[in-house]
């Protein structure tokens, strides 16, 4: 396969490692991910660190119990009140309505979640899409940093496909081939189908 050749140069450490034991954090920083830079999701992620600091931030049940306004306080002053871009509806809004629709899945923690993307790919994707403001591109934000393995969407099944010549790759078949090539280069799974994405979103830009 040519991947090594268009992938850009460092493509192994320039994914941000996520929050694979705060759910929290992964649904914050998944959801402001989708549409600002990483030096925006940083400061959101620090003034959450900062303002419950006493809480493990592992608990989709704290958000959601809290409230939208309880949201709003703790993603501070710059970024509670802004709206998703092109949806009139709070960011904090949709990190609300997503920690809502994951709990009624039994999706509690990190682990949780990881392991209803394993098992109930279908059921957790589906909860998570179906809250207004939330589409598919933060959903992999979400599923990425929390370190849960989704499978690879269309637009990557097709870019592989197009590669391999195999107008009828599967996305089973994709899924499996990006776990094969990662070993073959000593990465990991989840860096390789970071840099596909990242790949293909500057190709098409």
């Amino acid at each position: 396969m040519l991947l090594g050749g268009l992938l850009q140069e460092g493509w192994r450490d320039a994914a941000p490692w996520g929050y694979p034991h705060q759910v929290e954090l992964a649904l914050i920083a998944g959801v402001f991910r989708a549409q600002t830079p990483q030096g925006n999701v940083d400061g959101v992620v620090d003034h959450v660190m900062h303002s419950r600091s006493h809480s493990l931030l592992d608990d989709l049940g704290d958000l959601a119990n809290g409230g939208v306004g309880a949201v709003v306080n703790s993603l501070g002053p710059r970024w509670g009140d802004t709206n998703v871009l092109g949806v009139p509806v709070l960011r904090a809004a949709v990190i609300h309505e997503a920690a809502v629709a994951l709990l009624e899945l039994g999706v509690r923690s990190a682990r949780d979640l990881q392991e209803a993307a394993l098992q109930r790919p279908d059921a957790v994707s589906a909860a998570a899409l179906s809250v207004r403001g939330l589409g598919p591109g933060t959903w992999e934000w979400i599923a990425f940093l929390s370190h849960a393995h989704i499978p690879p969407d269309a637009a990557v099944v097709g870019f592989l496909g197009e590669l391999l010549d195999d107008a009828d790759l599967s996305r089973d078949d994709a899924a499996e081939l990006i776990r094969l090539t990662a070993r073959r280069f000593a990465s990991d799974e989840r860096m390789l189908a970071h840099a596909l994405r990242t790949h293909l979103d500057a190709r098409d830009a």
